[in-house]
């Protein structure tokens, strides 16, 4: 069962390091990520006719305390998977 007030809170703090060398004639790519879960809740009501009806429904991003890089090379760079140059 899950509380249906919930708040998220992300918290970014200074103090992440990551090097890694990059192939020449290449774009390095870096990706840093809290993982966490995604959680659907809905609350409902009993009226008076004992019928149930739907009061709200939504989706919960609830962060768990895994985090991490993902690095990869490309030989142009690219935002969101999309290529940005020709060079």
């Amino acid at each position: 069962m899950v509380n249906p007030l919930l708040a998220e809170e992300h918290i970014v703090e200074v103090g992440h390091t990551y090097t890694r060398e990059i192939s020449p004639g290449m774009y390095g790519n870096l990706w840093y990520r809290v993982f966490g879960y995604r959680v659907g809740f809905s609350a409902w009501r009993v009226i008076g006719n004992c019928r149930v009806r739907p009061v709200g429904t939504g989706i919960a991003n609830i962060p768990a305390r895994v985090e991490g890089w993902r690095y990869w090379e490309t030989k142009h760079p690219t935002f969101r998977g999309r290529k940005l140059s020709e060079r």
